[in-house]
């Protein structure tokens, strides 16, 4: 991995044409997901300050977090946006975007972490998560963190084929995740903060100024 001379938030908000059009590629395939890339920056932002981590991870989370997801491009639309409970091999398409959008990063400089964490968000701590099959602290730091804000943010947001939840029952079930599909740490880390405190957000600036869906 190269060694990171600036922040690379900071590089990357630079380029902010170039990544608010990917954000917004993503959300106008599905435009129930509008806003949950931002939503999930921010969590994982905060969540990597709760957590003690450096400056640096803690800037690599927060675009890891705007990213994630970069890899839903190549999913059709038809699937992304069914409102019934996907088929095995609708499934196995969509699980595809984490290795997509490993390689839609791939030709950015010095972000390692960024594209591992894109990479690897859909792993599970007992290792029955995809694309690897990764568990513990095997699963790069960076991913245990966005997972655990995606996971939230995913469950609190209405979709086509469902109502969010309540934040408290969200909470609820993050707690339940802890250890089985979330690292144990990370959400007492999470369930200190108060996930719902939208003045704590944080979104990239315009160029001008429990269904398979959960995947």
């Amino acid at each position: 991995q190269l060694p990171v001379d600036t922040s690379v938030l900071k590089e990357l908000v630079a380029f902010s044409g170039v990544t608010r059009a990917l954000l917004e590629t993503i959300e106008a395939k599905d435009p129930s997901t509008r806003g949950h890339c931002d939503r999930v920056a921010s969590l994982s932002r905060r969540l990597a300050i709760a957590a003690g981590c450096d400056d640096q991870l803690i800037d690599e989370a927060t675009v890891c977090g705007w990213l994630h997801d970069v890899g839903k491009i190549g999913v059709p639309d038809h699937i992304l946006q069914k409102t019934g409970s996907l088929t095995d091999e609708e499934f196995t398409i969509v699980k595809r975007h984490t290795i997509t959008g490993e390689r839609i990063l791939g030709s950015l400089p010095q972000i390692d972490a960024i594209r591992d964490g894109v990479r690897s968000h859909h792993e599970r701590w007992d290792g029955r998560g995809y694309p690897d099959g990764l568990a513990g602290e095997a699963i790069p730091l960076i991913a245990r963190i966005v997972a655990v804000a995606d996971a939230f943010d995913a469950m609190c947001s209405k979709r086509a084929y469902r109502d969010g939840m309540p934040a408290p029952q969200a909470c609820a079930e993050i707690a339940a995740c802890a250890g089985t599909q979330l690292d144990p740490f990370l959400v007492a880390c999470f369930l200190e903060m108060n996930p719902m405190d939208h003045s704590a957000s944080i979104r990239i600036s315009s160029p001008e100024n429990t269904l398979r869906h959960s995947a």
